[in-house]
């Protein structure tokens, strides 16, 4: 589920409706727009009309805490025209820098929505989603020692925007060991917009090689360009068994053996 792509109404949910400005024609190569709104939030639009082409965009922020939290697409129909690169924060937080691509004609008024609202200011230059950024969790496991433990994250329809996701197989020498589990995650292209998330499957086996306990963990964010956590969500068909997963909403984990 593509969490950021919503109707021209959300808009109106951060109070900017109908004073939204334009950055111009699909032609320009480079254009600044103001964000309209208040400190909390605010929103600016991008004109996406006529054919193919790309322009840089500088977005000046009501406030250096102000994060992009959502793309909207007007019409609707022009969301899978247009792609987002480079993006970055300027001047201490308070300007947004990206580069707005139009891979195909959109009608005339067609325009982009960049909502954007209060959270940890960020750093010059920042990209909350950048491309290749590692993001990881902690599994703890009491599953007793010498047990062979693989962590298998990806694959199969299990992940979304990542790549390089934890495949590791390890012995386990006592009980309350940790051991990290994540991804690189991607932020161009259509990722840019959407989030990065990842299924891990967690087989433990016994000495003699029989499965004693599987199940599975996830990592990733609930809403693009929000933070990191870990939990123990199952994937169709792999919950757990033979051991108990218990999450308290951070980036750890912890799967205690049972039985």
């Amino acid at each position: 589920m593509r969490l950021p792509w919503r109707p021209a109404s959300v808009v109106v949910a951060v109070g900017t409706a109908g004073v939204l400005l334009m950055a111009g024609s699909a032609s320009a190569s480079a254009r600044t727009v103001r964000c309209v709104g208040t400190a909390d939030s605010c929103g600016a639009t991008v004109s996406i009309a006529g054919g193919a082409g790309s322009r840089q965009v500088t977005v000046k922020l009501t406030h250096r805490n102000l994060q992009l939290v959502r793309v909207s697409a007007i019409p609707g129909s022009s969301r899978n025209k247009v792609t987002l690169s480079d993006a970055s924060y300027r001047s201490h937080g308070s300007r947004y820098r990206v580069t707005v691509h139009s891979v195909k004609a959109s009608p005339r008024g067609a325009r982009i929505v960049l909502i954007f609202a209060a959270g940890e200011p960020p750093g010059p230059g920042l990209a909350r989603n950048a491309p290749g950024t590692a993001r990881s969790g902690t599994a703890i496991f009491s599953v007793g020692a010498g047990m062979t433990v693989s962590i298998v994250g990806g694959g199969g329809g299990t992940s979304n925007c990542t790549t390089d996701e934890t495949n590791t197989t390890f012995v386990t020498k006592g009980n309350d060991e940790a051991h990290s589990f994540g991804f690189d995650s991607k932020g161009s292209g259509s990722c840019f917009y959407d989030r990065s998330w990842s299924y891990f499957k967690i087989t433990v086996k016994d000495p003699a090689g029989k499965q004693i306990a599987s199940g599975t963990t996830w990592l990733g964010q609930n809403e693009t360009f929000g933070g990191y956590y870990a939990n123990c969500r199952d994937w169709s068909g792999f919950s757990w068994q033979g051991a108990v997963c218990s999450d308290n909403h951070t980036q750890t984990v912890t799967i205690e053996r049972v039985g």
